[in-house]
């Protein structure tokens, strides 16, 4: 069966539309498939790469047998490799995506290397996850990640032809995962974050930490801060963009997702404090040049890393251990802020859009528990009820 040419159209978010037509004996048949793409130019690779998989589709399902894929991309580390890179490829992914999917597949290669995806059963996968569990000793999120991958992947060549069914029945399903505590910094934590951080000339880690902690920003996000993108008149910080990286290699990009995209209060010790380091370099630099400026590494961005291993040393040195009973790390500050702006009374949907978050529903099931006072709180606030009621307060 033979398709035509895509057409293609841009949907608005970040998505795109490609229609295809077939003939179906004398009526013509329309298919249509939606995906992400960075570019026209990208989405019509991908459009040509979607024609190509349902004619070969269509082949398959005329034929006898499965349609034929070259042997090294039978195996399940060859499938996967084929997999994500036709994904990064196409521009449905980005990089930070792929590496991750690309870790998730040398997960799979360890104790399903060699084997054919037409090999595979239920038992078998449940079998290479129970291993990653026990053998390697990933947690519970890892090995869903990887579960998703290589479910993902086989639903794929099920759809193109180079597989009959996927083993992924309903029994086959990925480990349970274990629900995370925020590891945030409690009021004497705080305390003695600032008082360091008081005592030390402002710098890169200084200003960093602060981002933080008074700001709510992901470590990406802080070293992707420019000065144009600090409103001191307003007091307002606009997260716009986020630096990260990839295989050692270091590149800017868009925010997490649309809901990053956001507007955070500007505290106003940390407002003095980037104050006096734009003012500092305004006279030398200029204003035009300087607002392309990082906060964080001047002309060039300061890198994710090596905020996260300082701040780390910083923490060993300070002895910083948060609510969940271990050390802190940079992003337990972004749970520090999300924990006391709770803890204070903030709204939950303000709180929401404030972290970036895309739903109310990831704060209010990431943070509702993680403040060890308001759980004391409730306690009181149960101990007096059962109080009054013992001693015939209030009782009707």
């Amino acid at each position: 069966m033979r398709y035509s040419n895509a057409s293609i159209r841009e949907r608005g978010d970040g998505r795109w539309q490609a229609r295809f037509y077939y003939k179906d004996g004398d009526k013509w048949k329309e298919v249509s498939r939606s995906f992400k793409a960075t570019s026209r130019r990208a989405a019509k690779k991908r459009a040509d790469e979607i024609k190509e998989e349902l004619e070969h589709a269509a082949q398959a399902a005329d034929s006898p047998g499965l349609a034929p894929l070259p042997e090294e991309d039978m195996t399940v580390e060859g499938f996967l490799r084929r997999f994500v890179d036709g994904l990064e490829s196409s521009g449905q992914i980005e990089k930070t995506t792929a590496a991750g999917y690309r870790a998730s597949a040398e997960h799979a290669s360890r104790h399903l290397a060699g084997r054919r995806i037409d090999e595979l059963t239920g038992e078998m996968i449940l079998d290479w996850q129970d291993k990653l569990l026990n053998e390697n000793g990933l947690c519970s999120d890892s090995v869903a990640k990887d579960h998703r991958l290589l479910k993902q992947a086989l639903s794929y060549a099920v759809e193109i032809g180079a597989l009959g069914r996927s083993p992924f029945t309903k029994s086959v399903r990925a480990s349970k995962r274990r629900r995370r505590e925020p590891n945030a910094l409690d009021d004497e934590g705080c305390r003695k974050l600032l008082g360091a951080l008081d005592g030390m000339v402002d710098s890169e880690l200084t200003l960093g930490v602060r981002l933080g902690l008074s700001a709510g920003l992901r470590r990406e996000e802080i070293c992707g801060l420019r000065w144009r993108d600090v409103d001191f008149g307003e007091g307002t910080i606009r997260v716009r963009n986020a630096v990260t990286e990839v295989n050692g290699r270091a590149y800017e990009k868009a925010p997490k997702s649309a809901s990053s995209r956001r507007d955070v209060p500007l505290e106003p010790d940390l407002a003095r404090r980037l104050r006096a380091k734009h003012d500092a370099l305004l006279p030398a630099v200029g204003k035009a040049k300087l607002a392309g400026w990082y906060v964080l590494g001047n002309e060039r961005w300061y890198l994710p890393s090596r905020l996260g291993k300082e701040f780390s040393a910083l923490a060993k040195a300070l002895d910083l251990v948060g609510t969940a009973g271990t050390r802190v790390c940079l992003h337990d500050l972004r749970h520090t802020y999300a924990t006391f702006l709770i803890a204070r009374g903030v709204d939950v949907k303000t709180v929401s859009s404030l972290m970036g978050h895309a739903d109310a529903t990831v704060t209010l099931n990431v943070y509702a528990s993680a403040d060890p006072s308001a759980r004391r709180r409730a306690a009181e606030v149960v101990a007096s009820a059962m109080a009054e009621r013992a001693a015939g307060v209030g009782v009707s």
